[in-house]
Formats: C-alpha cells, sequence, structure tokens
C-alpha cells in the first residue's frame, strides 16, 4: 500500500545513429512495476530494437524511427506515477556554406577577426581552425576562439599574415568538416584611423538558461584601441553580478535571473567619435515548485481541491495526470490553471495524481493520492489492475490488483486455465 516514489529518472541523450543506447529508471519500493511509454505510447519489446529488463530500457540501434520521447511509468496497488520525459535524438552536422569567404585586412598591433559560419550541429559543434597550415582547437594567449565561432586575433603582427580556415567538430558523431576555401589575412601599416567595433554589427537578442557561462562580444580594431565600457541599464556593468572583462569582452561564468537586462559596449570617450552595440539578455529559469500536491481523503460523492504552485521563465505549462495517464477535462474534473477540482467524488477517481510543470528549460511534478471512502454497501470497483510484464525466463514476477468496496471485496486471481487456487509455481 505504498505510494511508488522515482529514485532515478532516465536522462536525456545524443547518440550516433546505428549505437546503443541505454536509458534507467528506478524507483520504490521494490515491489513497485516499471514500464516505459514512447512518445506518449506504452513501449512493447520489438525484437531486435527495444530491450527491456528490469527499469532499463535498451534500443539496440540508433535510428530516426526510435528518436523521441521515453518517459517511465511506476505502478503498484496504489497507482500509477510518469517520470520526467528523457529525448533521445541523433546526432547531426551540416555542411558549410558554399560561400567563398571574403579575405580579410587588419592593422599592425591591432585586432583581426577570422568570422565563421558554423553549420548546423547537434550538439552543438566544437569550433577550430587551420592556422597557416596548422590546427588550432583552443584559444591561444594572441588567438581566441570565440563563442560565436570566430576568431579574434590579438595584436597583430606581420607572422599573422597567411591563410585561414575555420572547422566544426561533433562530439557525439566524431564529424569533422571545413571550409572549402580559407581566407587571406593581410596585415597593414598602423594607421591614424579610429577604432571600430568589428563584431557584432547589429543589436543581439539573446535568451540563456540560468547559470549557465555566457559571453557578450565586441571585437574592437584599432592599432590603439579606445577605452571600452560595459554599460547595463545605464550603469556600469562591472559593477553588478559576476561579470568580468575578457580584453573587451564583458564575461561570466554563472549567469543569474538579476543578469537579465541591456547590455551596451562603448568604444571611445570622445562623444563625437563613440560607437556602441547592444545586447537584450533575457536569463531563462526553469520551471520550479514552491507548492506541491498533499494526500487527500474524501467519501464518496463529495469534491476534492489539488492545487500546486509553479514558477519560472518562460511561464511553465501544467498537465494534469491519473495515473500516469493525462487527465481529460469532464463535467466532474475541472483543472484550471494550477488547481484541480474533483466533484462527486467515485471510487474510480482513487489513486495517483500528478501536477506536471514543464518550460523547456526543467521539468517539475508534484504527486498526491487520493483516497476515497465508500459509501454504504457500495459495488467493488478495481481500482488499479495488473500491468502487461516482460520477464527474463527463471525471473520472479509480482502483479498487483487493488480493489474498493463495501464490505470489503474478496480477489481472486484467474489465468487462462481458469481460477487459480493455489499459488503458483
Amino acid at each position: 500500500d505504498l505510494t511508488p516514489r522515482f529514485i532515478s529518472e532516465p536522462s536525456s541523450t545524443v547518440q550516433k545513429s546505428g549505437e546503443p543506447v541505454q536509458l534507467r529508471c528506478s524507483a520504490e519500493p521494490s515491489t513497485a512495476h516499471l514500464s516505459w511509454l514512447f512518445n506518449g505510447e506504452p513501449v512493447d519489446s520489438r525484437v531486435g530494437e527495444v530491450e527491456m529488463q528490469g527499469g532499463s530500457l535498451t534500443i539496440v540501434s540508433l535510428s530516426p524511427a526510435a528518436c523521441g520521447r521515453y518517459q517511465c511509468v511506476a505502478s503498484s496497488g496504489v497507482g500509477a506515477v510518469l517520470s520526467r520525459p528523457a529525448t533521445v535524438s541523433m546526432g547531426s552536422l551540416a555542411d558549410f556554406g558554399a560561400l567563398v569567404p571574403a579575405a580579410v585586412a587588419a592593422e599592425e598591433g591591432g585586432t583581426a577577426l577570422i568570422g565563421c559560419k558554423v553549420p548546423e550541429s547537434h550538439p552543438r559543434a566544437q569550433v577550430r581552425f587551420q592556422v597557416r597550415g596548422k590546427w588550432l582547437e583552443q584559444s591561444t594567449d594572441n588567438y581566441l576562439i570565440l563563442p560565436s565561432g570566430n576568431l579574434q586575433i590579438l595584436n597583430v603582427s606581420l607572422e599573422d599574415r597567411g591563410s585561414y580556415r575555420c572547422a566544426a567538430y561533433n562530439p557525439v558523431t566524431h564529424e569533422l568538416r571545413a571550409e572549402l576555401t580559407g581566407r587571406k589575412l593581410t596585415v597593414t601599416r598602423p594607421s591614424s584611423g579610429g577604432s571600430h567595433i568589428l563584431h557584432p554589427l547589429a543589436p543581439q537578442r539573446l535568451a540563456v538558461p540560468q547559470h549557465s557561462a555566457l559571453t557578450l562580444e565586441c571585437v574592437v580594431s584599432g592599432s590603439a584601441p579606445a577605452p571600452v565600457l560595459w554599460v547595463k541599464d545605464g550603469r556600469a556593468a562591472l559593477g553588478q553580478g559576476r561579470w568580468k572583462l575578457l580584453h573587451s569582452h564583458l564575461v561570466t561564468d554563472r549567469l543569474e535571473a538579476s543578469d537579465a537586462g541591456n547590455y551596451s559596449c562603448v568604444v571611445g570617450s570622445d562623444s563625437a567619435a563613440v560607437k556602441y552595440v547592444n545586447y537584450s539578455l533575457t536569463v531563462l529559469e526553469p520551471a520550479s515548485l514552491s507548492k506541491g500536491l498533499q494526500d487527500e481523503t474524501v467519501a464518496a460523492g463529495a469534491s476534492v481541491h489539488f492545487w500546486c504552485d509553479v514558477g519560472g521563465s518562460p511561464a511553465p505549462t501544467l498537465t494534469w495526470l491519473h495515473n500516469a495517464a493525462p487527465l481529460p477535462p469532464s463535467p466532474r474534473h475541472l483543472p484550471t490553471g494550477n488547481h484541480l477540482w474533483i466533484c462527486g467524488v467515485t471510487l474510480e477517481d482513487s489513486g495517483l495524481y500528478q501536477c506536471v510543470a514543464n518550460n523547456g528549460i526543467g521539468f517539475v511534478q508534484s504527486t498526491g493520492r487520493l483516497r476515497v471512502q465508500p459509501g454504504k454497501g457500495s459495488v467493488p470497483v478495481i481500482v488499479s489492475s495488473p500491468a502487461n510484464t516482460t520477464v527474463a525466463a527463471g525471473g520472479d514476477v509480482t502483479l498487483a490488483c487493488n480493489a474498493t468496496g463495501l464490505p470489503a471485496p474478496l480477489i481472486r486471481w484467474y489465468d487462462s486455465r481458469g481460477l487459480v487456487s493455489s499459488h503458483p509455481a
């Protein structure tokens, strides 16, 4: 008579085509039965495609048909609960475009920007550059591979002249794709011209998950760079939050909700020659739960009220489940936002209810049990019935059945041969 509770839930994963994928799930009590859903439908053990044993599900060879949303269901005589979704997806890396990159010129002692239009990749590709014939995989003192994929060369010298080529590496598929043609960097003598912003050239709008690392890029040219000031909502940004300066870029290793706002990279001190670029930053907060469901016990025919308080940015969508299945609205079942009203409760309403909040950044859920006390002389109702089970030959299996009624009903078991009168071997 224990409510099932997840100890571990499956996690999303990205894998290479043809490779095996294993998802794991565990729950208590140990007698809880575990099954799986794929895109909301029960998973059958398809020979050669999916193998299920205990709390693990194995996709033998990942194909597009096996990609999607997987969830674990833990059920007992009390009812059933549904795990968070785990997305299984396939790694991929597109080709570079066919555009021939333009040549780049930079002043000696100044800054050069070697652009790279990184192709679509899942997961995100790692960018590297071929610098005059040698591959550069990580930033060095004078060469910065920026999060945008561009290469910034600091304190340009005549030795930096030559050909540069961008490449993208997918860490899951281990594919490496490079630009068909590189671009040539020429170095000119320092001039008396003022500084200007090389990147970005247009205002930027960013939406970044809370607690992520972030770099607001500002690449400034000129052999004698003008001072750079970062401003947030009209005030100096360096005095706020965990921001610090990396050359001319504004960097934080952990975004907080208070970091949302409008940022400007301001270059130059002479008001007539000031250049700037603006960032609008939104911090995405995962779905959170401030109040969960409570267990309720009511008499048949009464009304019951469940509610849970959730937050997050963007605002999460809320789904109500009854014994791991979506609860359809009916004249008696009235889900309105974070409240659920059930009128004229019947024995069939017994079991486990979940409020599930998901905003694409995070997933939270809360479970509450509804016990319905039968009225005088009520007929038997099977609250939870046995679930289909697949086990290895020689293993043990437990089938659970829970019923209510007054007087307490007698439960009998039947197999294909009829009434089970004694405990099976």
